[in-house]
């Protein structure tokens, strides 16, 4: 009956490639030629640029990625962002927890939390993927999560539209300290989200947090928009 069971949930909600979309079989994450291309294009990303970086002149003290924002990579984040892609975050973040390790992060690190977005965004998909990140890395790295330490303003323009400048002058309007008034006084926050591009979004988030007390602020993301 078990057995019958799951043959048809499997049926009715299909298991989905989190980079492609194609089926795939209930325990996997990821299709073999996504996980080839993905595996492939981490290797390669880690020629291209440093796995643990600081960004310009931004409020954080460095940034971990996966790999790079492109390819399957590109697909699977997008995927994620728009169409409850979550096995591409599943199957990108041990890649991210090992960076974040080598990178000398995590021993530091007190807490976990997450780029926010609006209210009538997360009801649009259902959830936010930034949040998705960090549960996982939670899981991974045994750091308690704490949200609704900042929040977002509602605003009809959107981030990814914008030029370089507009970003940074968007980004410091929309994002004020939250309602969790969980005092993070001295403690080194790890601030996740998707993706970097211009660093506007993280570095705005993780000046609120620094303004809340935090020490020091760091990046975890599952792509860095590459030069």
């Amino acid at each position: 009956m078990n057995k019958l069971l799951s043959r048809l949930i499997s049926f009715v909600y299909p298991n989905r490639c989190g980079f492609c979309g194609a089926v795939i079989q209930h325990d996997k994450l990821v299709c073999a030629g996504c996980a080839e291309r993905v595996d492939r294009e981490i290797e390669r990303s880690k020629s291209q640029f440093p796995l643990y970086l600081s960004v310009g002149e931004v409020n954080f003290s460095g940034c971990c990625a996966a790999g790079s924002y492109e390819g399957a990579i590109r697909d699977g984040v997008l995927k994620l962002k728009y169409h409850n892609g979550e096995n591409a975050a599943k199957y990108l973040c041990p890649e991210l927890r090992d960076n974040l390790f080598r990178s000398g992060v995590v021993s530091q690190c007190d807490i976990i939390t997450f780029v926010p977005m609006t209210l009538t965004r997360k009801n649009k998909y259902g959830y936010n993927q930034a949040e998705i990140i960090a549960e996982l890395l939670s899981e991974e790295l045994g750091i308690p999560v704490a949200k609704n330490l900042i929040r977002k303003k509602h605003t009809r323009k959107a981030q990814h539209e914008q030029s370089l400048e507009q970003r940074r002058i968007l980004a410091s309007k929309v994002f004020r300290s939250g309602r969790n008034r969980f005092d993070i006084t001295g403690k080194t926050i790890l601030l996740c989200d998707d993706i970097i591009t211009s660093g506007s979004t993280l570095s705005e988030c993780a000046r609120v947090l620094r303004d809340r007390g935090a020490k020091k602020v760091y990046c975890a993301v599952l792509a860095q928009l590459a030069e």
